[in-house]
């Protein structure tokens, strides 16, 4: 993947910008699978204590939460463009990466993004991740209009625009791919 420019904003999506952004999608979706290849029932549904969540629960809450930042920035494309709301973005593209996918903070997740076995099994959880992440680099390589120019409401880091709430769902993705590896490491998963 290329470097992320460290820079304030202040111009609209670049193709480097949105290469990048693709990249990020396709690099942690593979990174994913590889994280989960081959795992059993038995590790998959491992928790390593009663108040930390399994391999499959993390799968969904990973479904769940960028099917949620989708359907944010897909609303948010929907109103006018608007320059003067770039004053509420406080944070620079390679921080909202940072701070996504930084393990020393975590917070619980909302209601609509715990994981309840809505996918049935890892299975379904991967399925419906990869066509949810098919349709959101879909959305990416096509979206015409100016992402820098449309914003969400992120629950953690405010006010985002619609490029850098891309950046949080490949950002996202990995925090959990990195507890999932936490997981595989924890001297109680079970052996093959």
């Amino acid at each position: 993947m290329q470097n992320l420019d460290a820079t304030p904003i202040t111009g609209p999506v670049t193709e480097e910008q949105r290469t990048y952004a693709l990249d990020a999608l396709r690099s942690t979706a593979e990174a994913l699978h590889q994280s989960v290849a081959g795992l059993n029932e038995a590790r998959l549904n491992y928790k390593p204590a009663d108040n930390r969540w399994s391999i499959a629960e993390n799968l969904e809450h990973i479904v769940l939460v960028e099917a949620g930042l989708m359907a944010g920035i897909q609303k948010g494309m929907t109103y006018p463009a608007n320059p003067d709301k770039r004053a509420d973005v406080r944070l620079i593209d390679v921080d909202v990466i940072k701070a996504v996918r930084s393990r020393a903070v975590t917070f619980p997740a909302p209601d609509p993004f715990v994981p309840t076995g809505r996918f049935g099994n890892s299975a379904g959880s991967l399925a419906a991740f990869d066509a949810g992440r098919a349709q959101t680099i879909a959305f990416v390589e096509t979206v015409a209009a100016d992402l820098r120019q449309h914003y969400i409401r992120h629950i953690a880091l405010g006010w985002l625009d619609c490029y850098q709430g891309v950046l949080t769902i490949a950002a996202h993705g990995e925090r959990h791919r990195k507890q999932i590896e936490e997981i595989k490491a924890n001297a109680g998963f079970p052996a093959l």
